[in-house]
């Protein structure tokens, strides 16, 4: 493995004719990369004052929001910015964005982080805060797990006007779902540099980058060039926990679905980039137990198609099973447990085809899920709380004879009370108020609560 010593933010540029933006990053100034995200999509019309001049800022924080997918290849300590110009208070942001998006990836690749993410401005080149107006139109993504689609569905029972987004690629799942939608789908693709992938078999670093933050700055983008006002989130309360810590830092796998991720952004964009987009979460004020309890009664016709396995969303993905999911790893384990406490028997086997419960190769998970492992997993899972409550509904209704009710009654249930597991599920099925939902959405929805 060859080693470089900085990294740089070369340049980007757009193709108006085509709608494509290309955007360039090296090492050293020798190993060069170049991705291209293609914004048109031939069943959107674009914002009649739609200017090359205005999008190009929206572009540059693109720019620097995909970079990490290069930049971890090989991290270094220097990150030179060529293609525009920050203040100190925006490098600020990138430093904190890179750190906690990489801290896990720094980890797992056993990369000591001292010394790293520090960012230099190499350029005069300005790209101001822009004035514009928005329609009250709304863009929500479309993940394919249960998450986007309880936001779907409580924006149809609210019967509030809402178009889908679809960032990189329509997958099988993606496809299905969008299928049983009667709303339209706007795609975004994505095509990342080959030579990425080259590194990658020469055995430079890989690892996971939290797609959500790159997806945020796209969906701004793609926001102005579309001529919508709000982007509308699915990521949850249960995101804020943690996993472990190390390095004296937390790693967070779910940092860019966090809270403080949120209003991070919200507050960088507004000073920085435009005030008339807004991006928040319409799930934040609800644990994923909840969310669970909302899917399991009012998303019936999605059990056969949706689909929260991210095996299915790996970049050079290999499948060899017909549906979807590998029921192999945490995020499966994760669902199904959290299902489990909503659906009876025959409706989980539906979905996942046999009991998760009674897999071996599957035992640590659960107990990782329970807070009784190592740590919890590194995936988008709910809290530990969350899974001792789920596990505790289950086996209210269902036979206690497994292996793993007996770990979890000596190691758990046996240590809390019947007020606390009533404590816990009032926690856990509230719906909380401290979300950034727009007084404007707030008000034409059935659910949310009032501030």
């Amino acid at each position: 493995m060859k080693e470089f010593k900085a990294f740089y933010f070369e340049s980007f540029r757009f193709e108006s004719e085509t709608l494509k933006a290309y955007f360039l990053y090296s090492f050293d100034k020798a190993e060069f990369f170049e991705e291209e995200i293609d914004f048109r999509c031939s069943w959107f019309e674009l914002r009649k004052d739609f200017d090359e001049t205005v999008f190009a800022s929206f572009l540059f924080q693109i720019h620097l929001a995909l970079g990490i997918s290069y930049y971890k290849l090989y991290p270094t300590k220097d990150l030179f910015i060529w293609s525009g110009y920050l203040t100190d208070t925006q490098i600020a942001f990138w430093e904190k964005f890179y750190k906690n998006w990489l801290w896990e990836f720094l980890y797992k690749n056993n990369i000591p982080p001292q010394g790293l993410f520090q960012f230099h401005k190499e350029s005069d080149i300005v790209y101001p805060k822009q004035d514009i107006d928005s329609s009250e139109k709304s863009l929500v993504p479309l993940g394919g797990g249960k998450d986007s689609m309880v936001s779907i569905v409580l924006l149809e029972e609210a019967w509030y006007q809402f178009d889908t987004v679809v960032f990189w690629k329509m997958d099988t799942v993606k496809t299905q779902i969008s299928d049983q939608l009667k709303e339209n789908n706007l795609l975004i693709t994505r095509k990342m540099s080959q030579n990425l992938f080259k590194l990658n078999d020469l055995q430079y670093y890989n690892g996971h980058v939290p797609i959500t933050g790159i997806i945020a700055f796209v969906l701004y983008a793609s926001a102005y060039l579309y001529d919508y006002k709000y982007i509308i989130m699915s990521n949850e309360r249960s995101a804020d926990e943690g996993n472990m810590i190390w390095q004296d830092f937390e790693i967070n796998h779910q940092y860019s679905k966090s809270l403080e991720f949120e209003r991070d952004l919200r507050a960088y964009t507004q000073q920085f980039l435009v005030d008339s987009i807004s991006y928040f979460s319409l799930l934040r004020g609800m644990y994923e137990y909840k969310i669970a309890e909302i899917f399991s009664k009012n998303c019936r016709r999605y059990f056969k198609t949706f689909a929260s396995c991210n095996k299915n969303f790996f970049i050079n993905s290999h499948k060899t099973h017909a549906w979807n999911w590998c029921l192999s790893c945490e995020k499966c384990a994760f669902v199904f447990l959290i299902l489990s406490a909503h659906l009876d028997e025959k409706d989980l086997l539906s979905i996942f085809w046999e009991n998760l419960f009674l897999k071996k190769d599957l035992e640590q998970t659960f107990l990782d899920l329970l807070g009784i492992g190592d740590h919890k997993p590194f995936e988008c899972v709910g809290t530990n709380e969350e899974s001792v409550f789920a596990l505790y509904k289950y086996f209210e209704n269902n036979t206690k004879q497994w292996k793993l009710y007996g770990i979890f009654e000596e190691k758990i249930l046996s240590q809390m009370s019947e007020f606390e597991l009533y404590e816990l599920e009032k926690k856990l099925r509230e719906i909380w108020t401290d979300d950034n939902i727009p007084l404007k959405v707030r008000s034409d929805l059935l659910f949310a609560p009032q501030n």
